[in-house]
Formats: structure tokens, sequence, C-alpha cells
């Protein structure tokens, strides 16, 4: 294989330059600009000459349409930012403002994740203003980048046409689809700060009633002035007071899902736990993978919904972190496959201390809903979301 010399390379790319911007048509003006003016060279044509002469014209007036000053500028605004997968597709607006060169009805794309959408807008004069609504297409769950806009500066004849990007790009986030499930009492653990039960305690906070002294109650708990009148022991009795506390974690191994549809509908599962928990005012901790929610607001749930993903078998040590940062949790719900051995969720499951319920949901479209109890783990497999309510209500009692 020869080597070109680095100069010889610039210097071909500097002459080729002009060419790469011709469109089909310019080409072939170009090509029959040099065949007719060696015709009219050769034969000494007249005619030819002429035709010659206007066809380089009309390539040089395309060169000069591409430097003329201005260039155009536009936004790109989504309304709304979030959406759930399988709505209608927002839509965006487009603001263009062309600058000193009219814009001869020009072809914009507007990339939207992978796909990209085209639009043809009208002729635009100088520094005019122009406001076009795109409709977006269907989106999976997931963050896609919508812009930057791309468009193309092209002669009035068609002949030189150069692409531009203008303006920044804005994320669309598509949460999970979810199911509204009732409330559910699993997750709730002691807390002086939480909120008064209907579960009485002998060690608590607010206060409920006096009853009779049994053997094995703490002499500290006597009541000794009611006692008194009484003639009998009587014992303090509270209300417990209790704060939610919910683990959810999804696993983010591929090879726990047999099928890609596995796994967003185990992503569907806990964002629907997640919402159900944080509208109970539970403090939440939703996991897969590295991606990371908690706190009490829907939103940063199913923000991070839209970020997971499938990828390596991390589970078990995802699982540890989770448990290291999530104390005194009440109930953790395991989110996985058919693939995912037991014995290993029976493993994240003692991360997190005997105080905790713990449950697994097992999503698997090709099995049937059921509830199994494998020793200490309750196990749901469901597959869609239509049989979750139910189960979730029976695998919590």
């Amino acid at each position: 294989m020869i080597a070109v010399p680095g100069g010889v390379s610039r210097l071909v790319a500097g002459v080729l330059a002009p060419v790469r911007i011709l469109t089909p048509l310019g080409r072939g003006v170009l090509v029959l600009a040099v065949v007719v003016t060696a015709l009219a060279i050769r034969l000494n044509w007249q005619e030819f000459t002429q035709l010659g002469v206007v066809a380089f014209g009309l390539l040089l007036l395309g060169l000069l349409w591409q430097v003329l000053p201005g260039t155009p500028v536009a936004d790109l605004a989504l309304r709304p930012q979030r959406m759930v997968e399988g709505s209608p597709a927002p839509q965006a607006t487009l603001e263009v403002h062309a600058g000193a060169a009219p814009m001869l009805f020009p072809k914009v794309e507007v990339p939207v994740g992978h796909r990209t959408v085209a639009l043809r807008l009208p002729f635009l004069g100088p520094f005019a203003h122009h406001t076009e609504t795109v409709p977006l297409p269907s989106l999976p769950r997931g963050v896609h980048r919508v812009g930057p806009v791309t468009y193309e500066k092209t002669d009035p004849v068609g002949l030189v046409a150069r692409r531009f990007e203008t303006g920044g790009s804005v994320e669309l986030l598509v949460s999970p689809r979810v199911t509204d499930l009732s409330v559910f009492a699993g997750g709730l653990t002691n807390d002086l700060d939480g909120a008064t039960s209907q579960q009485l305690s002998m060690s608590d906070l607010a206060f409920h009633a006096l009853r009779e002294y049994v053997p094995g109650d703490d002499l500290r708990h006597v009541h000794w002035r009611s006692s008194a009148k009484a003639g009998e022991l009587l014992v303090r009795q509270y209300h417990e007071t209790r704060r939610g506390h919910v683990t959810v974690l999804v696993d983010c191994a591929r090879g726990a899902y047999p099928r890609l549809r596995d796994f967003e509908l185990a992503v569907s599962v806990a964002t629907s736990i997640a919402l159900r928990a944080v509208r109970d005012d539970f403090d939440t901790y939703l996991r897969c993978g590295e991606h990371v929610a908690r706190g009490r607001q829907a939103v940063e749930m199913t923000d991070a919904a839209c970020r997971f993903d499938a990828g390596a078998d991390d589970y078990l040590a995802h699982a540890a972190e989770a448990a290291g940062q999530v104390s005194g949790t009440g109930l953790v719900v395991q989110v996985t496959g058919a693939a995912r051995a037991l014995v290993q969720l029976d493993a994240a499951a003692q991360r997190f201390g005997r105080g905790a319920d713990w449950i697994v949901v097992r999503a698997d479209s090709e099995d049937d809903a059921r509830l199994r109890d494998n020793g200490a783990l309750r196990e749901i497999s469901i597959p869609d979301l239509a049989h979750l309510q139910d189960l979730l209500a029976r695998g919590m009692r």
C-alpha cells in the first residue's frame, strides 16, 4: 500500500471540499458543465460555451450563498418533559429565527433518541421568526435526548447544501407503566417520630389507657396513684408510634430475565410498589443497579425508574450496599426474573436483618400468576401488571 504524504492528502481534501456539499442535482450540473465546456472548446460551439458558463455560474452562486452572513437559530421546548410509556406522545415547540440570508423552505431534522423527525418549514425571509409544532413519535421507557436541531442551508436552485446544528438538546423522561395499588400495611417499624397506630404497646409516647396488671408486666409501667384508688395494680398502655420504611430492589442482571419484556415488567412492578409507599408517606428506597431513589417524592421514583437498565450481575453487591444505606427498614421487596436462584434472593434478604418483612416478586410473562411460601421468603409470580394488586394484597397478609 502506497503511503500518501500528509500535505498531498490535505490538498486533495481541500479541493474536494466544495464537491462534498453539492447535492445530487449539483453534481449532475457540475458534470454537465465540465462536459459541455470541453465540447465547446473542442468543437468551438458557442451554444455549449454559453451553457457551460450558465452551469458554472449557478454552481458559483450556490457556493456564494453558503457564505452569506447570519446563521439561523432554533430553540426547542418540550411540553411536558415527562410522560408515561404508552401515553400520547408530547409535542415539541420549535422556534426558528432566520439569519441575514432567506431560508428557502428549509428541511429541518429533530433527533429524538435513536430516531429522527424531519419536517419542511415554509419560506422565511431575512431575520424572520417562525414557530412550528413538532409531533414526536411514541417512545419506550427511558431517557431520550431530543435535539439539537439540524437544518440544511440550500441555495435557491438546490445545487449546494450544508447541514448545521443549532440550539441545544433537552431530555424527555418516559417512565414505566404502573398500576394503582391499595394501601398495604407492610414496612412499618417502631419510630417515636412516626404516626400513632391502633397497635398497642407497653412502651411508647402516645398514652392509651390503664389496664389490670398481669404477671410478666414490667413494674415500671404500674400507675401507682390509680392502683391505690382502685385497690389493684394498674399498668399504662400506649399507642404504638410507627413510621413506614420500604426498600424495593430491582434485579439489574440481564441473565435473571429470559426475556427483555420481563425486565420491563419488573421495573413497572417496582415503580408501582414504590409509588404506593410514597403515597402512604413511607420512607422509600428504590434501587436498580447504580440508580437509586429515596425519599417521599413520587417524581424521584419515576425519574429514577426511567434510567433503570439491565446489565452485569452485581445484584448481591447492590443489595449489601442498600442494606448499609437503609437502617431499620420494615419491608424489603425484591423484584427479579424467573432465572434468579431463590438461595441468592434469601442471601440478599438476610443482609437487612431479622426485623424486616421479606417478599419476592418474580416478573415472568410466561408463568401463571401465583403465590408461594418458601420458608422465610414469600414469593409472588406475575405475568403482567393486572395481577399485581391481588397477589400483593394476599402476599402482605
